[in-house]
């Protein structure tokens, strides 16, 4: 058997005997996209969003899908695959379904594994020794379709948002993966360009070994994961190692972020001295924007923040039960967190009395509006900066991490590095465990008005790189030259 890993958001997880059991997967999963379903209605925004008249039909129609395709449903690949599809289809990475048991399946491939390449062509990136395909075959089509509606049909309809290149370079690699989806048909012949000629395979496909797996899927979208650090390079560069932005005051993040957030601040004089600096955004995928705003706050001063127009009119968040218990959860949790701003402690509390009092007056949204902070601290400048900060990313970035992109170009900060993911307007998310216990739904609470950048717009670098991300020292080279 094999690890599941390639379907689930962990590195690694334990594998339950989940299977073992007789169970009746085609119940299972009419129950949970149900329940997803009215999970949806009852705390998501979007059916109350008077700018999105379309999302009930989408919600609706989600579910109808899901429900046909329980009528086929005999195992756990089709339940998996069935809500894979339902919540791909509100192409919405805030949308998602988080699998809490995960079940093995066996993982086949054909000896080699294609992803997107810089020029947007599927290219081998992967293979076994005795592969027929050499590295850097171009995919041209498979049973008579193309590439690329290949890749939107078996792997797109499964991952939403397929017309990001975010999107395409994280999943490229699936495409000749088969994990049991009932729903598509795999590949059997497919033509390729190799040395400029065009080459016919009949694909073999075959057991991929566990203790491959992850060497061959990382191949196909290589992701730089540094360590968080501070370091200053030899020509005086202050480069800072920003991999995540977890609120959750038990992550990793949220221990490693203070010191490297309380080392800058100390010693502000000789960071705005310096000839650049970095904020190193490559690995991270989100979390809080409140580190990326305790960043600001040092390198350019809270006055520079609050005299920036407005990045939305506000937002509205969705008055739901279940949402304000978790904004309750929020206060207990950082109400004796030190390393909690009390920014937003005082956030917080605003937003969890506002959604109370909305609801008791039986409103279904909440508007949450930008306040000025009138307090000393909001008038302080920061050192003037003797370089440009660089604001590095890989098309991993996505929520927080591009709230911090936005925030920091808006204040001077010049944009290197890869395309950024991209995020619709629904945001902040809260999980609900679903009626099998299989998978957790994953609901924005709240949605953006006015935001300058549009849904599911990523952002795009000033000085793009087409190296290795993961070469941190070819990086300080050509960063070096900017």
């Amino acid at each position: 058997m094999h690890r599941y890993a390639m379907l689930v958001a962990a590195a690694s997880v334990m594998l339950v005997g989940a299977a073992d059991a007789p169970r009746d997967w085609a119940a299972t999963l009419r129950a949970d996209a149900q329940a997803y379903h009215d999970q949806i209605a009852a705390n998501h925004p979007g059916p109350v969003n008077r700018l999105d008249p379309e999302f009930i039909e989408r919600n609706d129609a989600g579910l109808a899908l899901a429900l046909r395709r329980a009528s086929s449903t005999r195992g756990y690949p089709g339940y998996l695959w069935a809500m894979r599809g339902y919540v791909a289809s509100f192409n919405d990475g805030h949308v998602a379904l988080d699998v809490t048991q995960p079940v093995a399946l066996p993982i086949q491939w054909p000896g080699f594994l294609t992803g997107f390449d810089g020029a947007g062509r599927q290219v081998v990136m992967t293979r076994a020794d005795d592969a027929t395909l050499p590295l850097g075959a171009r995919l041209d089509s498979c049973d008579g379709i193309a590439a690329a509606p290949l890749a939107a049909r078996n792997v797109g309809a499964f991952r939403g948002r397929w017309d990001l290149l975010s999107q395409r370079a994280t999943n490229g690699g699936r495409l000749f993966l088969d994990a049991g989806n009932p729903y598509i048909a795999r590949p059997a012949r497919c033509r390729f360009t190799v040395d400029g000629k065009p080459r016919e395979v009949q694909l073999a496909w075959r057991d991929l070994p566990d203790t491959d797996f992850d060497a061959r899927f990382a191949a196909t979208a290589p992701r730089a994961h540094p360590d968080f650090g501070a370091r200053t390079l030899a020509d005086g560069t202050r480069w800072y190692a920003l991999p995540g932005f977890n609120g959750d005051p038990s992550s990793a993040d949220a221990k490693a972020l203070p010191p490297i957030i309380a080392a800058m601040r100390a010693n502000i004089g000789a960071v705005s001295a310096a000839p650049r600096i970095v904020l190193d955004l490559r690995g991270n995928g989100g979390g809080s924007s409140d580190w990326a705003q305790q960043i600001a706050a040092i390198l350019w001063g809270r006055a520079a923040i609050n005299t920036l127009p407005s990045n939305s009119q506000g937002v509205d968040w969705r008055a739901s039960v279940g949402n304000i218990a978790t904004l309750e959860g929020y206060r207990a949790a950082w109400r004796d967190a030190p390393d909690v701003s009390q920014e937003s402690k005082l956030w917080a509390d605003r937003v969890a009395a506002g959604m109370t009092a909305a609801r008791a007056r039986g409103e279904a949204l909440w508007r949450e509006v930008d306040t000025d902070d009138a307090s000393a601290a909001a008038k302080q400048t920061a050192p003037k900066l003797k370089g440009s900060v660089f604001v590095l990313t890989d098309w991993g970035c996505g929520s927080a991490c591009l709230d911090a992109v936005d925030l920091w170009t808006s204040l001077g900060g010049i944009h290197v590095g890869q395309e950024t993911s991209a995020d619709s307007l629904y945001m902040d998310v809260r999980q609900v465990a679903l009626p099998s216990g299989f998978a957790r739904a994953v609901i924005p609470m709240k949605v953006y008005r006015g935001r300058q950048r549009g849904s599911n717009v990523p952002a795009k670098p000033i000085r793009p790189y087409a190296g290795d991300m993961r070469d941190t020292a070819a990086l300080e080279r050509w960063i070096a030259q900017l």
